[in-house]
């Protein structure tokens, strides 16, 4: 099962994990207003089922509304191309624009399906972030793997 970004926070936040405020836009249009409602900066991240889009232009932090709308134009008008999605890439028809927050330490958390133990698993890191794939390659040991 494939899920966004947006949909996971919609889950944790209905479990009282606190996550960023946070609005779906799909026109540019609409991502300049929900910038305006989260105070006038933003961060705007393209909604694509892949790993790696910070790095490939799919995650743009803005300092106003115009910006915004300006990043939702070319994050929409685009195909984001990852190690994950293949020569053709994923195009974007979502965007989660969050707020911004005060980042003491990014921490990664994701709940997949354990190949090993052939069932779903926790994978946490420190050294999480947009260079997870990175730590993965590099050094797998900073990932921890709890089965569940």
């Amino acid at each position: 099962m494939n899920i966004h970004e947006f949909q996971s926070k919609e889950v944790f936040a209905r479990y009282g994990i606190p996550v960023p405020r946070g609005i779906v836009a799909t026109t540019p249009a609409e991502a300049k207003t929900a910038t305006q409602e989260l105070g006038g900066q933003s961060v705007v991240k393209a909604q694509i089922h892949a790993g790696g889009r910070g790095k490939s232009g799919g995650v743009q932090l803005v300092r106003s509304p115009e910006e915004a709308e300006e990043a939702a134009q070319r994050m929409l008008a685009s195909n984001i191309l990852t190690p994950q999605t293949g020569p053709e890439g994923a195009p974007v028809e979502k965007l989660l624009i969050e707020e911004l927050a005060d980042i003491k330490q990014e921490l990664y958390v994701a709940l997949t399906i354990d190949q090993v133990h052939r069932g779903p698993a926790i994978l946490v890191s420190t050294k999480g972030g947009m260079d997870i794939e990175e730590v993965a390659v590099n050094n797998p040991e900073d990932i921890h793997t709890e089965p569940v």
